[in-house]
């Protein structure tokens, strides 16, 4: 009896690994960012989200470089190049007619749109009151959401930076028309 138990786990586990879906991985384009640098991350992110790919912040304020010979690839921002170049040419085959210019085209204009929608939420005399008097042990947290072509949801919220274990609150909830340039924003 135990030997068919065995038997019949074993034939269960094989069926189960060989009946499983397997997925294709999403095209993959890796980003360079720099800690903090909430602006480039959130406009990769908006404007890959018109695109079957899947933004990966790769590497930052330190990039590798070597200085052998026979390396592929002399230093990290040339890798990154390259595996990004296949990806551009994966949606070109897909039937996206100039992937890469269409995409750094859309990333400034994003990234010019965040930086005019966080300059007009900082402008607030609610904003600008709460970062002069804020508690210097609360570190600020900012998070943006696009909610349509031009308005974005930002939200501040912020953490005791000595005993940061369940201690985030939120703190203001503003949404932002950079095209009307109005803002609205409310103390939670």
């Amino acid at each position: 009896m135990i030997r068919f138990s065995i038997i019949l786990c074993l034939f269960l586990m094989h069926l189960n690994v060989f009946s499983q879906k397997q997925e294709r991985d999403s095209l993959e384009l890796w980003t360079m960012f720099t800690i903090g640098n909430l602006v480039n991350t959130k406009a990769h992110e908006f404007v890959a989200q018109g695109l079957p790919i899947k933004i990966m912040h790769k590497t930052g304020d330190v990039f590798w470089e070597t200085e052998d010979e026979d390396a592929v690839f002399k230093t990290e921002i040339e890798f990154i190049e390259a595996h990004n170049d296949s990806v551009w040419t994966a949606l070109e085959k897909q039937g996206f007619k100039f992937p890469e210019e269409r995409y750094n085209e859309n990333f400034q204009i994003e990234r010019t749109n965040l930086e005019l929608a966080l300059k007009l939420f900082n402008e607030s005399p609610l904003i600008k009151t709460y970062y002069e008097n804020r508690p210097r042990n609360r570190f600020p947290n900012v998070g943006i959401k696009k909610i349509t072509a031009g308005v974005y949801g930002i939200t501040v919220g912020s953490f005791d930076v000595e005993n940061p274990v369940n201690t985030y609150k939120d703190e203001f909830l503003g949404k932002i028309d950079i095209k009307t340039r109005q803002t609205s924003i409310q103390k939670l």
